[in-house]
């Protein structure tokens, strides 16, 4: 098992040092933006943590779930004019297989257009709108090993200009010890996306979002501890999260992501009844760029 594990983690590292070689990921900027108010209360660090559906966004081995059904569906809007939103479900089809899939959608109203001659007033308002669509599936190869896959497109309009692209993400857990898990992931590999609009050129190459992350989980009585190494946009971040349940029906969270331009703390927290959790997020952001407030509900069936 071990052998196997290391030899994924090598496939993804060589694929992060090889990506050293490519232009910077500057298409679809709002999908990089964590997704699940757990997830981005705990800074992002979230690659080796299973058994949720919003796990997919950063691994698809980590969505594997042993319910019936689980759901979860997010909503944040900020800056005025951006909502993000988010639905994610995961499927036990086997024991020791899993089925899940998500949708994300995020837009950017009333943007400004103006022509080559500077004015007091816009030409007129337009929109911007990202989307992702994906499925996939994660699957116990052992009873410590799990691999999963996902696929799908990535959807971009901006004003009357749009495109799309195929993408696809690869990841593994493991649980070394009872206490320790560990994950790696490759997630949005995919081709380059054009704009297109009716009777003009295409815009230059988008490159896809694309990022690889290695990640540990280190659960201890009622705390859980998480470490993320992000590879994005030719460089590299690190998260970190921390998880205490201070009661069987609250939980808080807290976070920290090393390395952005306007981004550092999280918090959080998650109030439980049943099989229904209510998840919130706060995710400051530096340089006067505001605060964004997640909402998550969760539920197992």
């Amino acid at each position: 098992m071990i052998r196997h594990l290391v030899w994924i983690l090598m496939v993804l590292v060589g694929a992060v040092f090889c990506s050293s070689a490519v232009m910077a990921q500057d298409g679809l900027a709002l999908m990089k933006v964590e997704t699940g108010a757990r997830p981005a209360g705990m800074g992002g660090a979230f690659t080796a943590v299973s058994g949720s559906p919003d796990g997919m966004v950063y691994n698809p081995a980590a969505a594997f779930v042993t319910e019936r059904l689980a759901g979860s569906f997010g909503h944040v809007a900020y800056w005025e004019n951006i909502r993000l939103e988010s639905g994610h479900a995961a499927f036990s089809l086997w024991p020791k297989l899993s089925v899940h899939a998500g949708i994300r959608y995020a837009s950017i109203g009333d943007i400004q257009k103006r022509g080559a001659t500077p004015s007091s007033e816009p030409l007129e308002l337009f929109d911007a709108q990202d989307a992702s669509f994906k499925v996939g599936a994660a699957y116990a190869v052992t009873d410590r090993v799990t691999a999963g896959v996902s696929a799908g497109w990535y959807f971009e309009k901006i004003d009357e200009a749009n495109g799309w692209a195929f993408n696809a993400d690869l990841g593994v857990t493991v649980q070394a010890t009872p206490e320790l898990a560990l994950g790696a992931s490759a997630m949005n590999l995919g081709s380059e996306m054009t704009l297109d609009v009716a009777g003009r050129p295409n815009s230059r190459p988008i490159e896809l979002p694309t990022q690889y992350r290695l990640g540990a989980a280190y659960t201890y009585d009622r705390f859980l501890g998480s470490a993320d190494l992000v590879y994005l946009d030719d460089d590299a971040h690190g998260h970190v999260g921390v998880e205490a349940a201070v009661h069987e029906l609250f939980q808080v969270r807290a976070g920290y992501m090393a390395g952005y331009d306007t981004k550092n703390f999280t918090a959080g927290a998650s109030f439980v009844q049943r099989n229904l959790t209510v998840d919130y997020a706060f995710v400051p952001y530096t340089k006067d760029l505001g605060t964004k407030h997640l909402f998550n509900l969760t539920f197992t069936l």
